[in-house]
């Protein structure tokens, strides 16, 4: 892969649409450095991970986990000195009939957040043919247990269960091949169409740069994350080539 140096840069300015988070990470941080008190944050997005990293730096201690080692959404323990991390997580998973329809991702978290709770209190949520895992914060595991009764329709039962085995998420690697860095050209290419269909997919608030909606037709960086609504979720991994007639080939991660 090409270095990325003055052709696909790193992002300058990640905590731009993230102010509010990264204003909530730094009170955590002088917390933490004031009372001597380990603090864990909810569970935080790929790019809310990269952030924390930057603003923790090594001043603290800082690790990782989202309730299974290849967990996408983790929680973040940030302590004083080093200690053994008590993540506060609780896994929970139930059966459900095949009967109807299968259930999808998308039922369960919509089932999830008409009680009431707010997505980061949820970390990665597993769906299979007749059975439903997620990894929740401790505190709304019960909760969770007595009131979500039924997604779409379908009775479910949720219990813990940390003996979970989880279906790690497969993630397949594309490449594109575009004229530009530009995130019009970009969208084109992953969602396979028309630059000005890509313009207007922006412009009404269908594409997501690093979890915040993009209103402006700005330029891709290395490390980036694409969401495309009803396309899919993609992570920018580098250059792959250029081609004779000065074309890019990139290389991205497609989350299945």
């Amino acid at each position: 892969m090409i270095s990325t140096n003055n052709i696909l840069k790193n992002r300058a300015n990640i905590l731009r649409g993230h102010e509010v988070f990264a204003a909530h990470i730094q009170d955590q941080i002088y917390s933490v450095i004031r009372y001597r008190r380990p603090a864990v944050t909810s569970f935080l997005t790929p790019t809310e991970q990269e952030i924390v990293k930057q603003l923790v730096k090594n001043q603290l201690f800082l690790s990782f986990y989202g309730g299974y080692d290849q967990a996408v959404r983790k929680l973040a323990f940030i302590s004083f000195e080093p200690m053994e991390s008590d993540f506060d997580y609780s896994i929970l998973s139930s059966s459900y009939s095949y009967d109807r329809r299968r259930l999808s991702h998308r039922d369960v978290l919509g089932a999830l957040m008409n009680l009431g709770l707010e997505r980061d209190q949820i970390g990665d949520i597993c769906v299979s043919d007749h059975e439903i895992a997620l990894v929740c914060k401790q505190p709304i595991s019960e909760w969770i247990q007595n009131e979500l009764r039924y997604v779409a329709h379908s009775p479910v039962a949720f219990e813990e269960n940390y003996s979970f085995v989880w279906n790690t998420q497969v993630l397949e690697t594309i490449t594109i091949n575009v004229s530009s860095f530009r995130m019009d050209s970009i969208v084109a290419s992953l969602a396979n169409v028309s630059r000005s269909k890509a313009m207007k997919m922006i412009y009404q608030g269908n594409v997501k740069l690093n979890d915040v909606i993009l209103e402006d037709n700005e330029q891709l960086c290395h490390n980036d994350y694409v969401s495309i609504r009803g396309i899919g979720r993609f992570h920018c991994l580098g250059v792959l080539s250029k081609t004779k007639k000065d074309r890019w080939i990139l290389s991205f991660e497609k989350y299945k």
